[in-house]
């Protein structure tokens, strides 16, 4: 699947109703420079990511449908899904260990207090 993404991102400043000199002075360029994105059927990650901003649109999803960002998209949920595994087992160790903690701290206070007892008799 070809995509012409200067054409989507004309097509969606005529539908906003947004100017190319518009464009140009969010994108810190020249006017002719944004005619240029226009015409281009392919476009710089960042500019297109910029250009998202500024129209607040995202044109990535005319991408999205293509196998390269199904396998990113898939990659990504398997990362974070062993991510947040390894985060849960780290949590489930610390609970662990405060509970000893915990446990310890309470047969200092019985220790002491019996230690306390002693002493006064």
């Amino acid at each position: 699947m070809s995509i012409h993404i200067g054409l989507m991102i004309w097509k969606e400043m005529k539908q906003r109703n947004i100017s190319v000199s518009v464009l140009a002075d969010a994108l810190e360029i020249s006017k002719s420079k944004a005619q240029e994105l226009m015409n281009t059927a392919t476009i710089d990650i960042l500019t297109l990511v910029s250009i998202c901003k500024i129209l607040n649109y995202n044109f990535f999803t005319y991408y999205e449908s293509g196998k390269v960002f199904s396998r990113i998209e898939s990659h990504e949920k398997n990362r974070l899904a062993a991510e947040v595994n390894r985060l849960r087992a780290l949590l489930s160790e610390k609970n662990k260990a405060l509970e000893l903690q915990e446990r310890l701290n309470k047969v200092q206070l019985s220790t002491i207090s019996l230690l306390e007892k002693g002493q006064f008799r």
